[in-house]
């Protein structure tokens, strides 16, 4: 089941979009949707995980904002869309990783076509993409997503994973070479940042100064000889990332 979330005081608006949500997903998928008319009412419900969140960028004394800013702090994973009538996106919004955004004046053609954009991304969102492990006759399933980097060992790497679950951070060992390793992942979002490891671009916070911070506060440096190629591979990843219809 998709747990969808609208926040938005305009209530004819809201019922239109839980209409037209309804429309695209069909008999086939079953989902909840909740309904909230300020952003206090959404704040006080985020303990829910909900893998898709419709937020108006103009409200009351909590907006579409910062909203976002205390979901992300809970729930990295769901598809954000922001739906406004007239604010223009700023670059400060970025930070909460939005999907979309929808105008509130887009005709019906254009609402369905930017929807099924929408639902598609949060079915694909919860399609788990797995890899598997070997190690002295043990064979593992990881979820690429749970993958933070993965260095380079004696016999084979080392893959560094954190569950956002439990908070914790854990390790498994593969016989496989590092750079066959990169060959299975480097159209998941992995590049090397070092000539001993590789990361993962989605778990990337933050980078300054060549030093990346990953989710679970591991800091890694990148290379100068990796630098041109890794920087090039993340501003990519990051465009398409927040690349949205005109």
């Amino acid at each position: 089941m998709y747990r969808i979330a609208i926040c938005d005081d305009d209530i004819a608006y809201t019922e239109y979009l839980e209409k037209k949500i309804k429309e695209v997903l069909g008999k086939s998928e079953r989902s909840s949707i909740c309904k909230y008319y300020s952003g206090e009412e959404f704040i006080g419900d985020l303990e829910l995980e909900f893998d898709l969140v419709f937020l108006d960028m103009q409200m009351g004394e909590i907006d579409g904002i910062t909203a976002a800013i205390k979901f992300r702090k809970r729930n990295q994973d769901a598809v954000l869309v922001f739906c406004t009538g007239i604010q223009l996106p700023q670059p400060e919004f970025f930070d909460v990783q939005p999907f979309r955004y929808l105008m509130k004046n887009y005709t019906e053609n254009k609402m369905d076509e930017e929807l099924k954009n929408i639902i598609n991304k949060m079915i694909e969102n919860k399609k788990e993409v797995y890899i598997v492990v070997r190690n002295d006759g043990r064979m593992d399933k990881i979820a690429i997503d749970n993958i933070t980097y993965i260095s380079n060992i004696k016999r084979g790497c080392c893959i560094h994973m954190f569950s956002k679950k439990d908070n914790q951070c854990y390790e498994f060992a593969s016989n496989k070479k590092l750079i066959d390793t990169y060959e299975e992942l480097k159209n998941q979002s992995f590049e090397y940042a070092h000539n001993s490891y590789i990361v993962n671009f989605k778990a990337i916070i933050g980078i300054k100064n060549d030093v990346i911070t990953l989710e679970d506060l591991t800091t890694l440096n990148i290379s100068r000889s990796k630098r041109k190629i890794f920087h090039s591979r993340f501003a990519d990843y990051l465009g398409g990332k927040y690349k949205r219809n005109r």
